[in-house]
């Protein structure tokens, strides 16, 4: 017997639920092995670069005044980070961009310049 539309699109929407259900599975038993080691490296990178924690707010309760974190699941704080390492990642960017083929010419030895100044062994004809 041939199987009805729904019958089709049913088994398709149970494929993808199955794949979804595995697909989280592995990323909740990843996040367990893994998750102190990433933990550490963006707590590095924290202290490395500077990306200091949000100041809490200030808030009137029961008891009086109380220090309210502004940021308790410091997704303000990654968004820092991500923006800092960005921000170094096109500095390095620039700093290391060829020159045109026409700028070469100026060098005079008509090799290509690495970041560090030097050039692919050509030298100077005197």
């Amino acid at each position: 017997m041939r199987k009805t539309q729904s019958q089709l699109r049913a088994e398709q929407i149970a494929k993808l639920q199955a794949e979804q259900a595995a697909y989280d599975k592995r990323v909740k038993e990843s996040v367990k092995t893994a998750a102190f080691a990433r933990c550490a490296a963006v707590e590095e990178l924290y202290e490395m670069l500077g990306v200091t924690p949000e100041s809490p707010t200030t808030r009137e309760g029961k008891n009086g005044t109380v220090q309210v974190s502004s940021d308790k699941d410091e997704a303000k704080r990654s968004v820092r980070l991500v923006e800092v390492v960005a921000r170094l990642v096109a500095e390095r960017d620039e700093r290391t961009t060829v020159p045109p083929e026409h700028e070469l010419a100026n060098i005079g030895l008509g090799a290509t310049p690495f970041a560090s100044g030097h050039t692919m062994g050509q030298h100077a004809i005197q």
